[in-house]
């Protein structure tokens, strides 16, 4: 999409984006802007929040999410799987987060007491120093990127809409309706 596009125009394209793909089948135009702004937002809003975090802190996203789930735990500790089960990612993924987490000093695998099989992570003094510092800096990046251009009750409607499409999905993902 070329810079010098107006805002609309910008809009406009990013809609276009669902006809194309959904082809004769497409839905309406505000139906094709609500899917597709949907996954445009989301597109650039994660990537600013990574860039953000890899400029300042040398943190990716999943980085941050590991830590600051460490951080809320008792005695900053967490089982490997616990952690890849409340990001949602698999143990493969979040072993290579902790692994790039480790060599900094940030985190340290340990081999947990009650459960041979296990590993525990804990966040290290240096990582929840550095976790509360990229918190600060994230929250700042989403008041300003997102929660500033929203008006009125926005944020509750989609908290609300979210909320409710999360709960239809539960744990198994999307699905696709027949009609």
């Amino acid at each position: 999409m070329s810079p010098e596009l107006a805002p609309q125009s910008r809009a406009d394209a990013v809609a276009a984006r669902a006809s194309q793909m959904m082809g004769e089948h497409a839905c309406s135009t505000e139906q094709a802007m609500a899917w597709e702004g949907l996954l445009e937002v989301s597109r650039r809003l994660r990537r600013g929040a990574e860039e953000a975090m890899l400029g300042e802190f040398e943190l990716s996203v999943s980085m941050l999410g590991v830590m600051g789930r460490l951080s809320l735990a008792p005695a900053w500790t967490l089982r490997q799987t616990a952690l890849a089960d409340a990001m949602g990612l698999s143990l493969s993924r979040v072993s290579r987060v902790i692994d790039l987490l480790e060599r900094r000093g940030l985190v340290e695998r340990r081999d947990c007491p009650s459960d041979a099989r296990a590993t525990n992570v804990e966040l290290s003094r240096p990582g929840a120093a550095l976790t509360a510092r990229a918190q600060k800096q994230l929250e700042r990046f989403v008041q300003g990127s997102f929660l500033d251009l929203l008006e009125g009750e926005e944020a509750q409607v989609l908290a609300t809409t979210f909320r409710r499409l999360i709960s239809h999905w539960g744990d198994g993902g999307c699905v696709l309706q027949s009609s």
